[in-house]
């Protein structure tokens, strides 16, 4: 907090923050501990996802007592960290098809019927290799098989893109994609953000994450 306001004292605009939780509390969580594989207990809509929805409101809350408000938050920090065995960091596992129903269920009706009702929520704030797939998620009114004029072949894409469900519901809550840089060799600007930006041209498309390298072991 005392960055934040020395960071806004000499900024010339107000600071636009957004939030990305990297983990639950180890009590929520199937494998009981801050790293490695390990997702929320129970499914969307239960006790353990409405509770963890309640703490982005408390986190939100706490930080509104400061005078700091965020502009958006993320609906967790690489998801599909949170699938891979023995990961070193802490992580919290989520398929695209888990965030879409905590979204819809649990996240999006919490902040909508909070006082941060104006806070923007992000999905994936992953690699931009899940895209178009993650994507689907957001929009239940994309017609996949309308021509579309595209400067890779369209055919590539569309079947693995079509794997998952769209969600009216959750799409309602979200404004934008959150994307990380580190896999950014194994997938083409065309096939991944060009795509994805065509298909859901009303969704922002932020770069959430970057380091020293773009390779992760940099």
């Amino acid at each position: 907090i005392p960055i934040l306001r020395a960071a806004q004292a000499v900024a010339k605009r107000p600071l636009s923050l957004y939030a990305s939780p990297w983990t639950s509390p180890v009590w929520m969580k199937t494998n009981g501990a801050m790293t490695g594989r390990g997702t929320l207990k129970g499914s969307p809509g239960d006790k353990y996802h409405q509770t963890w929805a309640k703490y982005f409101i408390r986190f939100l809350d706490e930080y509104a007592k400061h005078n700091l408000t965020f502009w958006a938050v993320t609906a967790g920090n690489e998801p599909t960290a949170g699938e891979i065995v023995f990961y070193p960091f802490q992580c919290l596992g989520f398929s695209p098809e888990h965030q879409r129903d905590f979204i819809a269920r649990d996240l999006g009706p919490a902040l909508a019927n909070s006082s941060h009702r104006d806070v923007r929520l992000i999905i994936l704030d992953d690699q931009r290799v899940m895209l178009p797939y993650w994507a689907q998620v957001v929009s239940a009114t994309v017609d996949l098989l309308a021509p579309r004029r595209l400067s890779q072949p369209w055919p590539l894409v569309t079947p693995f893109s079509c794997q998952v469900l769209k969600d009216p519901v959750a799409a309602s809550y979200i404004s934008g994609i959150g994307i990380h840089w580190y896999l950014d060799f194994l997938a083409p600007i065309d096939l991944t953000l060009s795509i994805t930006h065509h298909l859901f041209p009303d969704y922002f498309l932020l770069s959430t994450e970057a380091s020293a390298g773009s390779y992760f072991w940099e």
